[in-house]
């Protein structure tokens, strides 16, 4: 009988994708523009990935942003969701050089999530390191007022 190898990807329960391998996780997200041809018409989008998880006090979202600072950033708090809008700009290239590859993407976002009961906007914290956005937004006390 083998040893069975521990999952390299972290579970946490009521998280259902995080116990996915990435490439499970990025068929369940799809991408409506492939399935029309449109991808191929206007290029490679950005698309931040976020990861949101959940404890009995608070929602906490990470999301990879790299090259963008917090001022480049619209992030919009309501009673039930979170929007985080943005752009990343291209570079500006020699006209001379030659390109070999063009794995990066730039463009404009518009990311929304959703909560499944009132939070407390007041109480919530924004900040970015290393590319990285971390949003924490605490849930409502039970018996106050939501906004």
């Amino acid at each position: 009988m083998k040893n069975k190898q521990p999952s390299r990807t972290p579970t946490f329960p009521g998280l259902g994708l995080c116990g996915w391998s990435r490439a499970e996780r990025d068929f369940m997200r799809g991408d409506p523009f492939l399935e029309t041809g449109l991808a191929s018409r206007i290029g490679p989008v950005f698309a931040p990935s976020f990861d949101l998880f959940e404890t009995d006090e608070k929602y906490t979202l990470l999301g990879d942003l790299p090259g963008l600072g917090i001022t480049d950033l619209d992030i919009e708090l309501t009673p039930n969701s979170l929007t985080i809008t943005g752009e990343r700009e291209g570079d500006d290239l020699d006209p001379g050089a030659s390109c070999h590859a063009l794995e990066r993407t730039f463009g404009s976002f518009v990311r929304r999530f959703d909560f499944p009961e009132g939070v407390d906007g007041s109480r919530s914290l924004t900040r970015m390191r290393d590319g990285v956005l971390t949003v924490e937004v605490p849930k409502r006390l039970e018996g106050l007022p939501c906004c």
